[in-house]
């Protein structure tokens, strides 16, 4: 539960709205930023790839070339001319300088290349190295010159292989295209090559018929080959064949040859001049070779600007990807941003609705004030889709308090009308009795009877007060009250004598002051529930203390009991009450309601008067009254005689003092008239307390 707990507090509404637009933008993000280090990636390859091709076309030539010759200068030797190992020796070291470029552009290209172009040079090279022992076997006799000529075939067939593997590797469809066609020169030019090494070897020795048709497969081979692909040729290159077609190395090299052809395998004197034949067959082969490599360059040059523009489109496309997959992010981030705060401000509109729009609304409706909705409150306006539903529902809510509020003042003010109007009635009634028992008093002698009457009047002020709390409550004025300023004393005094146990009261300090007329009849009030509260909670034998002074900011009465007193706690409730006076509904609701304190805060919030209750020094409770210094009298305005009682002005009499001291009076029976019953009279008709 605590996890559960902990995980709510850190998961708002802005983490679950981010983590929404987050969780498939960062997505978005990576996937974009995959393909864009792949596009980049394989740009680089192709880019590489192309470049390793370009720069692998003279090695490969050169090593082409050389093998070629060897083979011819091998098929001479064969024929056991007298110079032709010399040269076949310098030829052999001729293609061994070729071998370590071939090896380092092999290495390149099987790198970045295909897997079938990656073993073809794998094979390649192992040829390579086989071919010392090869050339050990052919000095040592061990193989015929046929076996050789197949040996270098399948050296030359490699690379023709791998020339293959290039055009089947490259990125470009056109690249690849014109890789083919430099692969079929180069077959052309390796079948005039093979054909001349076996004519070689007619013209010294003859051939058998397996010879004889390698021959004139090769011869055919290499004239059909080159004519097949002259139309695929670029503008150059075939101005370049048509001018081979013209020379005469080309005339003589196809007349011998055609001669060669007609004499059959038999063993015959040529007919030609075999220096000249030959040396058009060199002339013709390197023309064929380079045919071969113009166009090998021509598609190396065509694969590398492919490469570079696929290169750069890589980088765009990765870079545009990129570019959407930040700008996909950012508006991901700035829709949730808006939603959020979208959110936040219905939050803050909501609660700034919630704690002063409609509490304001409420209390001006309790206090029975004229309420304008659509001025005074702020409904929420969040458009139609689902935030301004819920912005609704919330108006709606509001308009439901509203709406319970107008009802809840409507009861409130009738059953404030109900205690008025039972309130009046019963003081008007307690009126009149007080009125009957002061004449009752007057002229009562018997001193048993006399303090009966005194009792009964005690009795009828207090239900007097009791009527008053109810009109207090009502948020109603009570009937008494006084124009001029009055004594703090007498007001002291006429507060002691509404309490029943007036005798345990004892004044002492009060300051000469005096209180305005406006504010008396409450400060009377106030100050009876508080002596009346505190003689009502402490021991019936123990002393109730009322002094005062006067402060810098008013002056001060201390009403001290010897009671139990309060527990701490009680106390602060109690003192909160009293520094805030709540509404008639939260006394009611209060399991430990006092009416008596409930009605002396609402006076004393009426008044400004500011009411402390304290632990006394006797373990009971010390009442702290502080009245303000606005409520304190000029000394010299006028000032209202002092009156018995608690200083009683009954509503409907407002300016007729009831007298609670036995008038004087003339007897018609001196004899009944007592100094005993007299002191009785002035016991329980006003006690003046020592000051």
């Amino acid at each position: 539960m605590p996890a559960q707990q902990s995980r709510r507090k850190v998961t708002t509404i802005w983490t679950r709205v981010l983590l929404i637009a987050l969780v498939p933008s960062v997505a978005v993000l990576a996937v974009g930023a995959g393909v864009a280090v792949y596009l980049m990636n394989q740009g680089s390859k192709i880019n590489g790839f192309a470049d390793d091709v370009w720069g692998a076309l003279p090695p490969m030539s050169a090593f082409v070339a050389g093998i070629q010759e060897e083979r011819r200068l091998t098929m001479e030797r064969a024929t056991g001319q007298g110079d032709s190992q010399v040269r076949l020796e310098a030829q052999r070291r001729q293609v061994d300088d070729a071998v370590p470029d071939l090896d380092r552009t092999s290495e390149a290209l099987a790198a970045n290349g295909s897997d079938d172009l990656r073993a073809t040079l794998t094979a390649l090279t192992e040829e390579r190295h086989g071919l010392q022992n090869l050339r050990r076997s052919i000095d040592g006799n061990v193989i015929d010159a046929w076996k050789a000529y197949q040996a270098y075939n399948d050296i030359l067939d490699l690379c023709g292989a791998t020339i293959q593997g290039i055009a089947r590797s490259a990125a470009d469809a056109d690249a690849g295209f014109e890789q083919m066609i430099s692969y079929d020169l180069f077959k052309s030019a390796e079948a005039m090559s093979r054909s001349h090494a076996m004519a070689v070897r007619a013209v010294a020795q003859g051939l058998d018929g397996t010879q004889f048709h390698e021959l004139a497969h090769q011869l055919g081979m290499y004239h059909e080959q080159v004519k097949s692909i002259v139309p695929r040729m670029t503008q150059q290159e075939r101005d370049s064949y048509a001018a081979l077609n013209k020379t005469p190395e080309w005339s003589t090299l196809v007349a011998n040859d055609n001669s060669l052809m007609n004499r059959g395998p038999v063993k015959e004197a040529v007919t030609f001049d075999v220096p000249t034949w030959e040396a058009a067959a060199r002339q013709v082969g390197q023309s064929l070779m380079s045919l071969y490599r113009t166009h090998s360059q021509y598609a190396a040059d065509l694969a590398a600007d492919s490469a570079h523009t696929a290169f750069m489109l890589s980088i765009l496309g990765g870079g545009a990807i990129l570019l959407i997959a930040v700008a996909a992010m950012a508006v991901a981030l700035h829709l949730s941003r808006k939603l959020v705060r979208r959110l936040r401000t219905l939050r803050r509109q909501t609660l700034d609705l919630a704690q002063h729009g409609l509490p304001h609304v409420v209390a001006e409706i309790r206090e029975g004030k004229p309420v304008d909705l659509e001025r005074q409150v702020a409904w929420l306006d969040h458009g139609g889709d689902e935030i301004g539903q819920v912005a609704d529902a919330f108006n709606t809510a509001s308009r439901a308090v509203i709406t319970t509020a107008v009802r809840e003042a409507e009861t409130r003010q009738g059953v404030r009308s109900v205690f008025l109007n039972i309130a009046r009635r019963s003081q008007t009634i307690v009126h009149r009795q007080l009125k009957v028992l002061g004449s009752a008093e007057r002229s009562a002698e018997d001193p048993d009877q006399l303090q009966l009457l005194f009792k009964l009047d005690h009795l009828s002020t207090r239900a007097r007060r009791n009527a008053e709390n109810l009109i207090i409550l009502a948020d109603g004025q009570p009937g008494r009250q006084w124009r001029n300023p009055v004594s703090l004393r007498d007001i002291v005094r006429g507060a002691i004598a509404e309490t029943e146990e007036f005798t345990r009261v004892v004044t002492t300090g009060i300051p000469d002051v005096r209180i305005a007329g406006a504010a008396v009849a409450d400060l009377v009030h106030l100050l009876a529930e508080l002596v009346d509260n505190s003689t009502e909670f402490s021991p019936p034998d123990a002393k109730v203390e009322v002094r005062g002074q006067t402060v810098g900011r008013g002056v001060v009465l201390e009403i001290e009991d010897q009671g139990h007193g309060l527990t701490d706690e009680r106390r602060e409730a109690l003192n909160a009450m009293l520094h805030d006076a709540p509404d008639f509904d939260v006394m009611a609701a209060s399991t430990q309601s006092r009416v008596g304190l409930f009605v002396v805060a609402r006076l004393a919030a009426r008044r400004g008067i500011r009411i402390t209750l304290r632990e006394s020094v006797y373990g009971g409770i010390d009442a702290i009254v502080l009245i303000p210094v606005e409520l304190v009298a000029d000394p010299n305005s006028t000032m209202d005689t002092p009156v018995p009682r608690g200083l009683i002005k009954a509503p409907e009499e407002p300016q007729t003092a009831r007298h609670r001291t036995p008038a004087p009076r003339t007897e018609t029976n001196p004899g009944h008239r007592t100094d005993s019953m007299d002191a009785r009279r002035e016991r329980y008709g006003w006690r003046w307390p020592k000051t």
